[in-house]
């Protein structure tokens, strides 16, 4: 129902959700993600992550409660979060429940998340 993997050269965490979710497994999912944070922070990088949600489906009102609890957790957090799928209601409900996060962008192409996620920025 869910992968995380780590890549620490990039400092990337990436997730891939699919199914149907219940509150167990986002339990599940919410200790995963927090070891690959602790695994990227312990390399000194702030960590950034990419998310296909392409095979994710509607969730039910509790579990996207539980994300938006989630993400509340500075555990969990990323510098930068690229999420990509086709499917347009998914979507539109990841969109909602992250409105509150300015670090989340979503997208429909896998290359377009990438390029977003490790752009360099001029800070000034």
């Amino acid at each position: 129902m869910f992968s995380v993997t780590v890549d620490l050269e990039r400092g990337c965490v990436e997730t891939c959700i699919r199914g149907f979710w219940t509150p167990d497994l986002l339990d599940d999912f919410s200790a995963a993600l927090a070891k690959a944070i602790i695994q990227v922070r312990a390399t000194g990088r702030a960590p950034v992550s990419l998310c296909d949600y392409s095979d994710a489906t509607v969730q039910r009102q509790e579990v996207v409660a539980g994300f938006v609890e989630m993400m509340k957790n500075p555990a969990v957090r990323s510098r930068r979060v690229a999420v990509y799928t086709g499917r347009v209601l998914a979507k539109l409900q990841a969109e909602r429940a992250n409105l509150d996060h300015a670090e989340f962008r979503f997208f429909t192409d896998k290359d377009e998340a990438r390029a977003w996620l490790f752009e360099e920025r001029v800070e000034g």
